[in-house]
């Protein structure tokens, strides 16, 4: 009876949903002036040619015009209809481009505007490279560490033809150019070798600092990182300070696990921009801290406590360091893998609401495996990993349930909603350019429409943005993970490059990252297409960082794009912005809903 209930509310809801498609306003007045009341996303209808802003000179065969226009009256160009249109008016024409100069002219009403593209060719195009007569790109751009007796690249940019010395303590090491005939003043590379000496333990050499001397002018500046060398018989030890990083199974490649903040593990290579860890993955030296002193990183287990919360149960390894964790599920058993761990052979689960038994294997290589295999009928909804001083909690997370009352069918559901971008970071632009709203507007507008709808249904929403906790990623980040959220939703608009045919993109797509998120991106993009009328571009596998969270479902919705006038119109109005309240609600509705 109460499944039956559940699915009823799916289907009652479902209704309110193509309803408030077709026309929002008829289906609940109330609801939609409280969930877009706050909206004010105002797109010019005025006739304003936004790209290019003014006259310009390209090489390629076609260009995308831009712009807003008046939408009661036609547009035309050169005589011809627009019909690339928004409902706000925004426009987007993509013209085919002749050499030498094309003359554009929109009319719309009364207003008239003109353009002048002119197109060179490439191959004859003469223009001098462009001058510099400063130090940029330093190494290190980061704090940096490497092993006595290896050899540091020392690198820099620098106008061509220069004399440049880096210099680290008291020790200077003159560097070459890469490209000695490159055009003089020029950004040109130079680099050098410098030899790793020995120290007691870790030590910082400090920044690296950098002189020119470029036709009697001499100019030195420091690098933002600092070097750092670890002696002789020492371990380099780093620590990951993001909530959530990516290992690579090889620099810059496919990801084979996920650090968690706080994790620890030793350097065994450094490669450019990148550590490789003893537990044989890389990380981004731009993701870790570096340790000093004589810092524990192997862990020695002493006990393991169970504790049982309303939303979860949590495996408390106590030991001596933050082990790195790599963990997975798969066919009914938890994964879980510590690296550099020893000190216990067996985990009690008598007390478990999800697993009937777990097995620990000690790994050749000093790894220790736990192996969790559910109970028949039970649901693991995520897990993750977190560090305390030497304690690691392995939390394992029940699944919500959907209480079948009608008006309230999310009470006691968590949502962790990220408003992508922010105050600082505007995001993309849309066709209308400065005449309209940008990205970061139009999701944080969206947002506080989803956290009205979400919280009318019973749900407690808490809005991940740059205004209410700051632009770090960590600080987004991090209240998802302490809420123990049950749904994490990243809002986006999509876009194109400027030279790409902005018409022909368009529609909503949701990515995911963990396997246990696969399903929600489905249910999340489906539901957008059915309550926007935008395309369904599918739900699709990405490395984003906001969403390697396995704790819960986790997506980056791509609403639409800015790119395309009918998209972006749509995305700016009241509207749009309620169906797309409506869409998110029901896809939570609809993946608690039991099949």
């Amino acid at each position: 009876m109460k499944r039956e209930l559940r699915r009823l509310t799916a289907w009652a809801l479902a209704i309110v949903s193509a309803v408030s498609m077709s026309n929002p306003v008829l289906a609940d007045q109330s609801d939609f002036d409280y969930i877009t009341e706050h909206v004010d996303l105002a797109v010019e209808q005025s006739l304003n040619i936004a790209r290019p802003a003014d006259d310009v000179t390209v090489t390629t065969a076609n260009y995308y015009i831009t712009g807003t226009s008046d939408p009661q009256y036609p547009l035309y160009l050169d005589g011809m209809e627009v019909l690339t249109r928004g409902k706000f008016g925004s426009f987007g024409v993509y013209v085919p481009l002749e050499y030498g100069e094309n003359f554009f002219t929109f009319t719309n009403g009364e207003q008239n505007s003109s353009v002048l593209i002119t197109r060179e060719d490439p191959k004859q195009t003469t223009a001098a490279p462009a001058q510099i007569t400063s130090i940029s790109s330093m190494f290190p751009t980061t704090d940096t560490a490497d092993f006595y007796g290896n050899k540091a690249e020392l690198y820099c940019i620098a106008p061509s033809g220069a004399s440049v010395v880096a210099t680290v303590k008291s020790r200077s090491v003159e560097l070459k150019q890469t490209n000695p005939t490159a055009v003089p003043g020029i950004a040109a590379a130079f680099r050098g070798e410098y030899h790793m000496p020995d120290a007691d333990g870790t030590v910082s050499l400090g920044p690296v600092t950098y002189t020119m001397t470029y036709y009697g002018n001499t100019v030195t500046a420091q690098s933002a990182g600092e070097l750092i060398t670890v002696g002789e018989g020492n371990d380099l030890v780093v620590q990951c300070t993001q909530v959530s990083a990516g290992i690579f199974r090889e620099p810059g490649g496919p990801y084979i696990a996920t650090a968690k903040l706080g994790a620890v593990d030793r350097v065994v290579a450094s490669k450019g921009n990148h550590y490789q860890l003893s537990m044989g993955g890389w990380i981004s030296k731009g993701n870790v801290d570096i340790l000093f002193g004589k810092p524990h990183y192997y862990n020695s287990v002493a006990s393991v406590a169970f504790t049982q919360q309303d939303e979860s149960e949590i495996y408390s390894l106590i030991g001596t360091a933050n082990a790195f964790v790599q963990s997975w599920e798969s066919d009914g058993t938890l994964y879980v893998n510590l690296f550099n761990t020893n000190g216990f052979d067996r985990i009690d689960v008598s007390q478990s609401s999800l697993f009937e038994s777990a097995a620990v294997t000690q790994n050749e290589g000093g790894s220790t495996t736990i192996k969790f295999k559910l109970k028949p009928q039970a649901v693991l909804w995520g897990h993750t990993v977190k560090y305390d001083n030497g304690v690691i909690e392995i939390i394992c997370k029940y699944p919500p349930q959907l209480t079948g009352n009608p008006d309230l069918p999310l009470e006691g559901i968590t949502v962790a909603l990220d408003a992508g971008h922010g105050i600082d970071d505007p995001g993309a632009l849309g066709v209308a350019k400065s005449y309209g709203p940008t990205e970061a507007q139009i999701n944080r507008a969206t947002a506080l429409a989803v956290k009205k709808k979400l919280e009318a249904m019973g749900a407690t929403v808490s809005l991940l943005d740059e205004l209410e906790h700051g632009n770090s990623f960590n600080n987004r980040m991090q209240p998802a993970l302490d809420l123990q959220a049950d749904f994490f939703i990243s809002l986006h608009c999509n876009s194109t490059v400027e030279n790409y045919n902005g018409t022909a993109a368009n529609g909503a797509e949701v990515y995911y990252y963990e396997t246990g998120s696969k399903q929600f991106a489905k249910d999340m993009v489906d539901s957008l297409a059915q309550n926007t009328g935008r395309r369904n571009r599918g739900n699709l596998f990405y490395e984003f960082r906001v969403i390697l969270n396995s704790l819960a479902p986790s997506v980056l919705v791509e609403m639409g794009y800015m790119s395309n006038p009918a998209d972006y119109d749509d995305l700016c109005s009241k509207e749009g912005i309620y169906n797309t309240a409506v869409a998110v609600s029901d896809a939570i509705i609809n993946h608690l809903t039991p099949i």
